[in-house]
């Protein structure tokens, strides 16, 4: 992803847009030897759930128990502590702005709970 100055090539599946250059598909099933895993290696899905997961913590924090929003300069001092440093500029841009998505999902309660694993 470094050498990219541009950003790289959209494709679209139905109502995703993704990068194939830079994207494995959201939920990509992998087998490692007898067990099989869901795998996600986006910056965009990254974002989209830690901006679910640091909602719900921050309302348990603060013993809420209604969803908040927050403005640019809120979001920006949770953000800052969250974001992953061994992303790009382009990366960066995706998770921030999937990390608000998915604050704004539990805000207006779209928010999903990741499938249960079979543990």
């Amino acid at each position: 992803m470094s050498k990219y100055k541009e950003v790289p090539p959209l494709e679209m599946i139905g109502d995703l847009i993704y990068s194939p250059t830079t994207d494995l598909p959201f939920g990509k099933n992998i087998r490692i030897g007898l067990s099989e895993f869901t795998i996600y290696m986006t910056a965009i899905e990254k974002g989209y759930h830690m901006g679910v997961q640091a909602h719900k913590d921050f309302l348990a924090q603060n013993h809420l128990t209604a969803p908040v929003m927050l403005d640019d300069t809120q979001f920006t001092m949770i953000m800052n502590g969250l974001l992953p440093k061994n992303l790009v500029p382009f990366e960066k841009r995706l998770w921030r702005s999937y990390f608000i998505v998915g604050w704004t999902c539990v805000y207006l309660g779209t928010d999903e709970d990741p499938p249960p694993t079979n543990d």
